[in-house]
């Protein structure tokens, strides 16, 4: 300001900061429509006309928060203060759009528990490599973002003042009132009454369309009409408000006299079922023709905190937040530490994200080994695999030292095929130099594609090595017959197949199905290709014990892996939804009341029509579902 002006006046300043709130929602605007990138082929030329309305309200909407910053910088701080705190403020809005846009694209959700969750858990390093280019780049985003945001204000305010001075009023759209009145109200009020409209007439396709967009308020004015009212599609009560957590209904009778063999699970992260190969995994091949295949087994999820949830528990993951509360362990492992077991966990990934320190491994944190404790020399998980391998053999030898007849139950989780896919090289080629999410976010490249999917085999074989490096021990160390050996993948990953990258985003083969391996004694060497999940895991070790079949559903919801049903649907968890694989399609079950409605998806991830008939086609199935997410839960 000139020396005639040294304060700029309220007025002016008010002009500056809307003119630059307003930029922020147009910015804004434009950032968003990388939310539409999975916009499906084919929309009619109603939903086109919604959608860029819809934009515009939802970053309106998300603006107010900025917008109520600039106004509060403005009465706490001197006005160049206050001028680069809205500034900040400004780009901190701004990079969140578009990193929410990149989260989307990715993942398939925004900004979210999830997220919140990766952000403030300690471990979550060892799931998530952004590395120093990334964060680099969002700080000097942030510097350029600020410092452009002030600049655009100062111009602003010269220009104000400029009018102020000639006593000019200022154009007509960049008045507040004029703005408000002529052009977001009316935008507003026209999305919302199409909103209203499709909900009425239930358009499902307009309401899916709704999805993309964060922070979105609905208007259901069909629950305001008729409150009453049956919905066409059901809304299915999978947490119930106020319910507390009742597991187990029963603790297993477990016989007395019943066998004890060693429990031994290794499970390698992210290893979906087409990468189990004589090519890529000759090692866990060869150890598969003295043991039991199951050909259709899925995980109970597509990550890791559910897929392991389900593994361990034999429960859905709609009760992961209540075990959590509680710090509830697993009755599997409160049998074995009851019934006298050693235990121990070896994990070249964090147990403390997913929070299974907490949980899983609650009553038996002495017996993991985790990198919590600084054990691992290296932060790259492919280096912390192979001394993972050599904690177990060190362990093995320190039994035989004892000359212990003690049972042990260990659980083994292998890193290196989860992202960022670390590996010391292998065949495969080309392949990515370092795993760039921004650039995941932004192309569709195949070129791409076979660079990311050839590092993850190359991952998967180095997994290979050190599985077979860890399953040699366990023979040399005299354990192997007397050891029940499970194998397998906490979830699967997918390589664009179904427009996606990763896991976690939605419940297609790709992301679940699993190989799963089971050697030991009882076990009849062979073929199983009978429908199997990971929740008949626990209750199935417990009868291999001696507990008794007739009291299974007293803890645990999964069927016997040694005798599956021929048919049955499976369920399946995420971070915000259930799915039911069934034949009519596979059911997306909000795990909430939140506002989205339940849908179906085909191959593909295609959302399938005529979801009210596919509903009462698997209205048994949906019944079960809800009963089953409420069996371990009671009212107070």
């Amino acid at each position: 300001m000139s020396s005639a002006h040294p304060t700029p006046s309220r007025a002016a300043r008010r002009q500056a900061t809307f003119q630059l709130w307003l930029a922020n929602v147009l910015i804004g605007t434009l950032v968003g429509t990388l939310w539409l990138v999975h916009t499906p082929d084919g929309l009619s030329p109603w939903l086109w006309l919604y959608l860029p309305f819809a934009l515009v309200s939802s970053v309106a909407t998300l603006a107010i928060f900025p917008g109520v910053l600039f106004a509060l910088a403005h009465k706490l701080a001197t006005w160049r203060l206050a001028g680069w705190l809205q500034a900040f403020a400004g780009a901190v809005f701004l990079g969140g759009l578009y990193t929410d846009t990149i989260i989307y694209r990715l993942l398939g959700y925004h900004f979210n528990g999830a997220v919140l969750n990766v952000i403030a858990t300690p471990g979550s390093r060892d799931a998530v490599h952004l590395g120093f280019r990334v964060w680099g780049l969002v700080a000097a985003s942030m510097v350029l973002f600020t410092a452009v945001q002030y600049g655009f204000w100062r111009v602003c305010l010269r220009r104000a003042l400029v009018r102020e001075r000639e006593g000019r009023k200022p154009p007509l759209v960049v008045r507040p009132r004029f703005v408000f009145m002529a052009f977001l109200l009316p935008v507003v009020l026209v999305e919302k009454s199409v909103y209203a409209a499709a909900d009425i007439t239930n358009d499902r396709e307009l309401k899916f369309m709704s999805r993309p967009l964060p922070i979105y308020p609905q208007a259901r004015l069909s629950r305001l009409l008729d409150p009453d009212g049956e919905p066409s599609v059901p809304r299915l009560a999978i947490l119930p408000p106020d319910a507390r957590l009742a597991y187990p209904i029963a603790p297993p009778r477990v016989d007395p006299d019943g066998p004890r063999p060693n429990l031994f699970l290794l499970v390698v992260d992210s290893w979906r079922r087409d990468a189990f190969t004589p090519d890529l995994t000759p090692n866990l091949v060869a150890f598969a023709a003295d043991a039991r295949v199951f050909t259709d087994h899925i995980s109970g999820g597509n990550g890791t905190r559910y897929g392991l949830f389900s593994l361990l528990y034999g429960l859905h993951g709609s009760y992961w937040a209540a075990m959590l509360e509680a710090r509830r362990p697993p009755v599997l492992l409160t049998t074995l530490a009851e019934l006298g077991y050693e235990m121990r966990v070896f994990s070249s990934a964090s147990m403390n994200f997913p929070e299974f320190r907490a949980t899983a491994w609650v009553d038996f944190e002495a017996a993991v080994i985790d990198g919590e404790g600084g054990e691992f020399a290296s932060k790259i998980s492919s280096e912390r695999d192979v001394q993972v391998a050599g904690f177990v053999e060190d362990w093995l030898a320190e039994r035989q030292a004892r000359a212990t007849k003690q049972p042990f139950f260990c659980f083994v989780l292998l890193d290196s095929p989860h992202q960022p896919y670390f590996n010391p090289g292998g065949p495969h080629h080309p392949v990515i130099e370092k795993l760039d999410y921004i650039e995941l976010a932004t192309t569709t490249d195949q070129g791409l594609v076979e660079r990311v999917r050839n590092s993850y085999l190359n991952s998967v074989m180095h997994a290979d090595r050190v599985a077979g490096r860890i399953l040699s021990a366990l023979e040399a160390a005299g354990e192997l017959d007397d050891t029940v050996v499970l194998v397998t993948g906490d979830h699967g990953e997918e390589f664009q197949e179904n427009g996606y990258w990763g896991h976690t985003s939605n419940f297609s083969p790709e992301q679940l199905d699993v190989p799963f391996l089971m050697r030991g004694p009882g076990i009849a060497a062979g073929t199983e290709s009978r429908p199997t999940s990971h929740l008949d895991v626990s209750g199935s070790l417990l009868e291999l014990l001696g507990a008794d079949p007739a009291q299974r559903a007293d803890y645990t919801l999964g069927e016997s892996l040694f005798a599956p049903p021929a048919e049955r649907c499976r369920v399946v968890a995420g971070w915000a939804y259930l799915g039911l694989l069934t034949g009519s399609g596979i059911f997306q079950v909000p795990l909430e009341q939140t506002g989205d409605e339940l849908e179906v998806f085909g191959p593909g991830w295609r959302r399938l029509p005529d979801v009210e008939e596919r509903c009462r086609a698997e209205l048994t199935e949906l019944e079960r579902l809800v009963d089953e997410c409420g069996r371990f839960l009671a009212r107070p």
